[in-house]
């Protein structure tokens, strides 16, 4: 009996922990989303999109071109179609995985020097059932939602 309430008690410090950095924002978590379809320069890749409340993870998978994107929506769409900006994760490729958890500091994609000087990064523009952004080597990205 003894055993069991100290599992009890465990079970519920962990609860609650967890429950607490997620309630604080300390932690967050991107699911996968497998009905979008990710299309660069006109042409259908390989690829998938991890999303979560305010953020996702896009990552294109064609053979040599991997690169994982972030992407931060601002919750509403302004008179040019923007709903957020885009930040490149530059080295760090998402992993492919069901499931990503989300902290300050992790995923690692921060804005570099070399990004240049658009201070939240590239815009995300909404175009009715897609998703857009042009990446600095001129590439127009488009997530497609069903």
């Amino acid at each position: 009996m003894k055993w069991l309430k100290l599992a009890v008690l465990i079970f519920l410090v962990c609860a609650l922990s967890w429950a607490y950095l997620f309630c604080s924002g300390k932690v967050g978590y991107l699911v996968l989303n497998r009905r979008v379809t990710i299309e660069v320069n006109g042409v259908l890749v390989r690829g998938e999109m991890l999303e979560g409340r305010a953020t996702a993870i896009v990552t294109r998978r064609d053979a040599g071109k991997e690169h994982s994107y972030r992407v931060f929506f601002d919750g509403d769409t302004d008179m040019t179609g923007n709903i957020g900006f885009v930040v490149d994760c530059h080295r760090w490729l998402a992993p492919h995985t069901s499931f990503l958890l989300e902290t300050r500091s992790y995923p690692p994609c921060d804005r570099w020097l070399e990004d240049g000087s658009k201070p939240w990064g590239w815009p995300l523009i909404d175009k009715s059932n897609s998703m857009l952004f042009v990446t600095n080597d001129q590439s127009t990205v488009r997530i497609n939602r069903p």
